[in-house]
């Protein structure tokens, strides 16, 4: 498998795109600090301009790199849920390419459990975009036969291991104003978040 993930690795270095399997689903993975893929991914998934695209770390010293830091209870939530299926949005710390950041700002990363995408994240730099292979809306492909044929065909590479894991997509939260706020309630569940973080979760 690794000579696999390691050419997928250098295609995205590359600039290119690459269909490959997260923890979940099969996703768009792309360097998210090259604009033009960034770019071909929001054209390949016919993807509304307004919704940035989530993001992938191979490890906490990568996101520390890139992100202003952390509110304690934020870092508290590191410890507890990566890696794993929480993503979180944090204000960055350089510059990023505008299609990456929420109306506040913001990026959304995850450093997921052990998968083929974080391998690649390893392999490529660090990161990688994590968006689902499908169109915009679309159901979510636990293998590549289920990724419409034009998608598959839009990209330059595609690792195929078969059916992945599925189930639930990442939980999504920001902390704001001194509280959690849970903007998408998915594999990590809110009494999780509560009882890591010690207060209530609305």
């Amino acid at each position: 498998m690794e000579p696999l993930l390691t050419k997928a690795a250098e295609v995205i270095r590359e600039g290119g795109l690459v269909i490959l399997p997260t923890e979940t689903f099969y996703a768009l993975a792309a360097d998210p600090w090259n604009e033009r893929a960034v770019e071909r991914i929001f054209h390949v998934k016919e993807r509304p301009r307004d919704k940035p695209l989530p993001l992938i770390a191979a490890d906490r010293p990568s996101v520390q790199d890139v992100i202003v830091s952390p509110h304690r209870e934020v870092v508290r939530l590191m410890d507890e849920f990566w890696p794993g299926s929480l993503t979180i949005l944090f204000a960055p710390a350089r510059s990023v390419p505008r299609l990456l950041l929420d109306p506040a700002g913001r990026i959304g990363v995850r450093v997921p459990p052990d998968c083929a995408a974080r391998s690649v994240a390893a392999f490529a730099g660090g990161w990688l975009t994590a968006t689902s292979a499908n169109r915009s809306g679309a159901l979510a492909a636990d293998e590549v036969a289920k990724i419409p044929v034009a998608v598959r065909q839009a990209v330059d590479f595609v690792v195929d291991l078969g059916r992945s894991p599925g189930g639930l997509p990442s939980t999504v939260v920001e902390w704001s104003g001194g509280n959690l706020r849970i903007i998408r309630e998915g594999a990590v569940s809110a009494d999780r978040l509560r009882r890591a973080i010690g207060s209530a979760a609305p």
